[in-house]
């Protein structure tokens, strides 16, 4: 499925727009903004400081749930991490980000699941605050 133009859209304003999933993502993650691996409680407070700061006039960010992580990866798609590595999401995105992403925390439980883009598998580690993720802010359309 390499129509990778149809599905995401550089809104030319640090933001990239999946219509076909209703879904406005950061162009780039934490990673590539903060230099460095967040645990989850730094990526809320990444995504906090977004809305704060109504990046690209939004303030209603937040981190994405499983099901929206799993639109971002593609095996067809191609671009590259902060190791100059194969990460399969769209070439709309920035390249130089983390190869891992972190969701929402799972209701009720001190878990997330993290997405790995370089092989699209999920895991989900125990703990919170000993993550060494990327994390990717998402908002509904």
């Amino acid at each position: 499925m390499s129509s990778d133009n149809n599905v995401f859209v550089d809104n030319g304003d640090g933001t990239v727009t999946s219509k076909t999933h209703n879904l406005m993502w950061c162009k780039t993650d934490s990673m590539q903004d903060l230099k460095k691996w967040v645990n989850y409680q730094d990526a809320a407070d990444y995504v906090r400081v977004m809305n704060e700061n109504k990046y690209a006039g939004y303030d209603d960010w937040r981190l994405p749930k499983r099901d929206e992580m799993s639109t971002l990866f593609d095996k067809s798609f191609e671009n590259t991490d902060q190791f100059g590595k194969t990460i399969h999401i769209s070439d709309q995105f920035a390249p130089g980000g983390g190869f891992s992403m972190i969701a929402q925390q799972v209701p009720g439980r001190m878990r997330v699941f993290i997405l790995n883009i370089r092989d699209g598998e999920f895991s989900q580690p125990d703990g919170l605050w000993t993550l060494t993720e990327a994390a990717r802010a998402v908002r509904p359309l």
